[in-house]
């Protein structure tokens, strides 16, 4: 019986995805509500409600508690072979960016951030706190570590409309030569998911960086994703001038 429910499942998956095409639905676009979809497929509504289940999974679309089910917008793929600030990236790409400042403090290094930067226990830094935005949506939760002893006065800076980078290049004469990263899947906190206008627990992107002057650290950064709005591309080449493994929002 299980296997025959999969199976029924599956194929009125397919039928709402033909719907969704025939009728030429666009993101945002809302879905006929469950009763609807059941009377026009001539199914229960367990099918339907497993039907949509897989249409999330698959983040074909999405569901407002209250409201319904809508067509999800495209996932934003990053190509991280490009190495620059947020802003000037996605500008390049044509979407139009912003930041919001939600944190900015001088504190004393732990042990991870020590560490990750390079330098001693208790050494003070900056914490820089952004939700970044492109097309006014919430896009990712960034938390940028950097040392005071590499650019003092940092904080008389607006990074809600300044360029981290560029300030740190341009201001201090930081030449920024690589960045590591780190990609992990994560589960959103409460936090991280009001900022990021997600459900608590949905799955998340955490990607941890660092980014290099020369030999020393100037900025140990961590990058929370929507794993349903981020999609990452690679490139991948083997030749014995290049090797390049950028490895994806």
């Amino acid at each position: 019986m299980s296997k025959y429910i999969n199976l029924l499942s599956e194929e009125v998956k397919e039928k709402i995805e033909a719907y969704i095409i025939e009728n030429e639905l666009k993101p945002y676009d809302p879905l006929p509500s469950e009763r609807k979809l059941a009377e026009t497929f001539n199914v229960n509504r367990l099918t339907i409600r497993s039907a949509l289940k897989r249409l999330r999974y698959e983040h074909h679309i999405f569901t407002q508690h209250g409201r319904g089910n809508f067509i999800a917008p495209p996932k934003i793929d990053d190509d991280t072979e490009k190495f620059c600030s947020f802003t000037d990236g996605w500008s390049a790409d044509g979407f139009r960016t912003s930041s919001k400042v939600i944190s900015f403090d001088k504190k004393e290094a732990s042990l991870s951030v020590s560490s990750h930067l390079g330098i001693a226990l208790g050494e003070k830094v900056y914490c820089l706190g952004r939700v970044r935005y492109l097309e006014d949506e919430p896009f990712l939760l960034e938390t940028s570590f950097i040392p005071e002893k590499y650019c003092p006065g940092l904080e008389q800076y607006n990074f809600a409309v300044q360029s981290l980078y560029d300030t740190l290049i341009h201001v201090y004469d930081l030449n920024l030569k690589r960045i590591d990263e780190t990609i992990t899947i994560t589960s959103l906190t409460n936090e991280e998911s009001r900022y990021l206008n997600a459900e608590e627990n949905d799955i998340g992107f955490c990607i941890k960086s660092t980014a290099y002057d020369e030999e020393k650290v100037i900025e140990y950064c961590i990058t929370i994703n929507r794993a349903d709005r981020y999609m990452m591309v690679s490139t991948l080449g083997n030749d014995k001038d290049q090797l390049i493994a950028d490895t994806y929002q």
